[in-house]
C-alpha cells in the first residue's frame, strides 16, 4: 500500500508539473492590444503642441519595441478585433505593463 501511494503522489506531482511548465512556455495567449488609442493620444499631442514631431517618432519607437518584446508564446491582436474576456497589453506611456 505504501508503493502506491507513492506511485500515486508521484503521478500527481508529475501531472502537475507537466501542465505548468505547457501553459508557461507552450501555451499560445492571445494579448489585445489598444494600438489604436496609443496612436490617437499621440496624435491629440502632437497637434495640441505637448510633444515635438522627434518625441513622436521616439514615441512611435518606444511602442514598436514593446511589441516585439512580447513573450515568445503570446500573439498580439488588435484589440478592436477581441470579443470576450482576455489579457490586455498597454502601449501608452504608463509603464508598458499588462493590464487584466
Amino acid at each position: 500500500m505504501k508503493g502506491f501511494a507513492i506511485v500515486i503522489t508521484t503521478s500527481i506531482v508529475c501531472s502537475v508539473a507537466v501542465v505548468a511548465a505547457y501553459d508557461l512556455f507552450l501555451a499560445q495567449k492571445i494579448v489585445a492590444v489598444d494600438l489604436a488609442s496609443c496612436i490617437a493620444s499621440q496624435k491629440e499631442e502632437y497637434t495640441s503642441g505637448r510633444i515635438t514631431a522627434t518625441q513622436l517618432v521616439e514615441n512611435i519607437e518606444v511602442f514598436l519595441r514593446r511589441m516585439e518584446k512580447r513573450k515568445r508564446n503570446e500573439i498580439l491582436v488588435l484589440e478592436e478585433a477581441v470579443a470576450g474576456d482576455i489579457r490586455h497589453h498597454s502601449l501608452g506611456n504608463d509603464g508598458g505593463g499588462e493590464e487584466e
